[in-house]
């Protein structure tokens, strides 16, 4: 595997990482009782902070500036000038829309067109139009005072200050000065992050070369609210002006600056003959008069390409198949010195798939993490209240999965917004809390994953979906009338079905499930629905955990071969060794008092097919799969395989998962018995 070097890629990884989750703090900061002192307006601000300096250094000017402007109207939140209102946060978010949109630009083109000019004044005017006539007047007073102060604030340490920083070279630049600033915070709750703005001030504006304490351990807020900062300066750059740097900066409280050159200069020079005495004993394990010790780290992680991964597992799925090939090659010619080559050689596969399969593994929070401000907007614009949870979105799935469900589980959500939850008035006329509430659920039960998407809205009403399907000519009255309330929900899966008169513009309950159903059905999962009238609707996915590369039993249904999942199966038996009976006109078989309908694959699959005979084989399903049992002609052995889901016309054809290649180019359909 090769390391990802291309800085694009990686800025537009991370700032989409940053951008979801400086989505989800701002949700925070909305919803939270006293939105000054909130815990996320520290991660708010962080955030920010990282976007904006991320966008400045890789040369993104433009959204650098919008990053800065939603970051002031932020501080006037933080500071209490502004309140936290709907509006306002609208205002925010349309920035963070607007550095969305910009990073996808940045990644389809390595560049941006969007002018974000318009959006900056906006959220500029909205903080000179709220901010108190006398600000301007304040704000001078206070750097006055801070000026005043500046000469009394002492640090109290004590720092090597030859051993400031690696970025000054082995003799200092003879045209060049070095201030000493001590810089104190006022106690907010967030000193660290009004430092970390600080320090990136400092580094627009000077040559930063050491801090005192590092900025690591200031980021983590291990510090007491103030800290040395060391900056290289031209010869005709005054302390005052220095100071003055300092004093404009609005997070400083107060600083007091001085100049040490001379003093680094002699320190300097007292290391360097410090160096030469102590001989090449002491080299080998410091760096002599630079206070820096040089051990050695071992990299823990490192970024790869989807595309290698991908690539890397269809050669796995290369191996799987030519194994198979090798096999039949073995047998075939009873090559018996080669079994057991054969069958390490199927432990190293076996073992490689596994770990290529969990690195393809991805947390489904990575596809619903911005779920919650999209049920935010949705809920403000029909003006509903609703509390959206989300919990187990950190179990993992394989992402060729995850990519599929994405629009899926989106419909899911604006069905629950859009035709789910109702009104906060006639919520209360039911008897209901005013703010609804839909949650997203994950769970994993060993290979298999669910999602849930449950409301506490409407709920279906058993009855419209009978009329509606019998009006829109999907069943017959008979036909409607016979089904169960169960079997009358998956009616909603129907195309075009849909269960109301007037489609909005967010969502039709029933319109697109049909896709919804036929994307999960693509990826060999399924889908469920309950629901109580005026309680609520429950959707929920079963899902794979992995891509299909499974073991599965070959059975032979007339001149044709199938593939059965093994671990769908319970039992194999011989038809003369089952009791059948008929119940209802329909063929059964008994197993430990429990009745399994038994179904002819021959007739399901409209093979051609002998009549029965004592040879055929019965084989039972697990009941967790689907409670039944099938026959055909014979079962005739056993493989890994990998399964390719069919795509277009072909895609969720009932009964079929997909198809296998074999080693010599034989294609086998492989069965799902769950929708035979």
């Amino acid at each position: 595997m090769v390391l990802v070097s291309d800085p694009t890629s990686t800025f537009v990884q991370e700032s989409q990482e940053d951008i979801q989750q400086l989505n989800n703090a701002l949700l925070d900061l909305e919803n939270a009782d006293d939105p000054e002192n909130s815990d996320s307006i520290e991660t708010v601000f962080r955030v920010a902070h990282n976007l904006k300096g991320n966008f400045g250094v890789m040369g993104y000017t433009d959204a650098s500036e919008i990053a800065h402007a939603v970051e002031d109207l932020l501080d006037c939140i933080r500071s209490g000038e502004l309140a936290v209102t709907g509006e306002r946060m609208d205002l925010i978010f349309s920035g963070v829309d607007l550095l969305d949109r910009m990073v996808q630009e940045i990644s389809e083109d390595g560049e941006t067109e969007t002018d974000p000019e318009a959006t900056i004044e906006e959220i500029r005017a909205s903080i000179d139009d709220e901010r108190t006539d006398g600000e301007d007047d304040a704000g001078a007073d206070e750097s006055a005072g801070n000026a005043e102060s500046s000469g009394d604030v002492s640090s109290g340490r004590d720092v090597p200050l030859a051993a400031l920083s690696e970025e000054i070279d082995a003799e200092l630049p003879a045209d060049a000065d070095v201030y000493r600033a001590v810089v104190e915070f006022e106690e907010t709750g967030s000193e660290h992050v009004d430092a970390m703005f600080v320090i990136d001030a400092i580094k627009d504006e000077y040559a930063l070369v050491g801090l005192e304490p590092d900025s690591e351990t200031i980021e983590d807020g291990d510090f007491d609210a103030s800290f040395d900062a060391y900056v290289l300066t031209d010869p005709d750059v005054s302390s005052d002006e220095v100071a003055a740097f300092y004093e404009n900066n609005r997070y400083v409280d107060a600083v007091a600056v001085s100049q040490v050159t001379d003093e680094i200069v002699a320190e300097r020079t007292e290391a360097d003959e410090d160096a030469d005495s102590d001989g090449e004993d002491d080299a080998s394990t410091t760096d002599s008069g630079s206070g820096f010790a040089h051990a050695s780290q071992e990299v823990e992680s490192i970024r790869v390409d989807v595309e290698q991964i991908d690539q890397l597992y269809n050669q796995v799925e290369e191996m799987v198949t030519s194994r198979i090939k090798l096999r039949k090659i073995v047998e075939e010619n009873e090559l018996v010195e080669a079994e057991d080559e054969l069958e390490e050689h199927g432990k190293i596969t076996a073992s490689l798939q596994d770990t290529v399969l969990e690195i393809r593994l991805v947390p489904l929070k990575k596809i619903v993490g911005n779920f919650p401000r999209v049920v935010r907007d949705l809920a403000r614009k029909q003006e509903k209240e609703i509390d959206f949870q989300m919990d187990g979105v950190d179990i993992e799935m394989d992402r060729s999965i995850l990519n599929e469900l994405g629009d899926p589980l989106m419909h899911l959500i604006r069905n629950a917004v859009d035709h789910g939850i109702e009104p906060p008035e006639e919520r209360e006329r039911k008897g209901k809390p005013r703010e609804g509430t839909i949650k997203l659920i994950g769970e994993r039960d060993r290979d298999r994953v669910s999602v849930t998407v449950q409301d506490d809205g409407r709920g279906l009403e058993v009855e419209e979906i009978r009329e509606k399907a019998i009006n829109q000519g999907v069943l017959t009255e008979e036909e409607a009338r016979v089904l169960e309330d169960s079997e009358v929900y998956d009616l909603i899966f129907h195309p075009g079905f849909s269960t109301t008169d007037e489609v909005t513009e967010v969502s039709g309950r029933g319109v697109g499930m049909d896709v919804v159903n036929q994307v999960v059905r693509g990826v060999d999962g399924s889908i469920s629905v309950e629901s109580e009238p005026g309680a609520g609707t429950s959707v929920t996915l079963m899902l794979p955990v992995s891509v299909a590369i499974v073991r599965v039993l070959f059975v032979t249904v007339g001149d044709e071969t199938y593939g059965v999942p093994i671990k769908n199966i319970d039992e194999i038996s011989e038809l003369e060794d089952v009791t059948i009976e008929s119940v209802e006109g329909r063929q059964t078989v008994t197993h430990d008092e429990q009745i399994y309908p038994l179904l002819s694959l021959g007739e399901r699959l409209d093979v051609p097919t002998d009549e029965p005979s004592p040879d055929d084989m019965v084989i039972r399903i697990t009941e967790s799969v689907r409670q039944v049992c099938l026959r055909c002609s014979d079962v005739v052995g056993q493989e890994e395989v990998v399964i390719k889901p069919f795509e277009g016309v072909l895609s969720g054809s009932p009964g079929i998962s997909g198809a296998s290649v074999l080693g010599e180019g034989e294609v086998v359909m492989i069965l799902d018995v769950d929708t035979l």
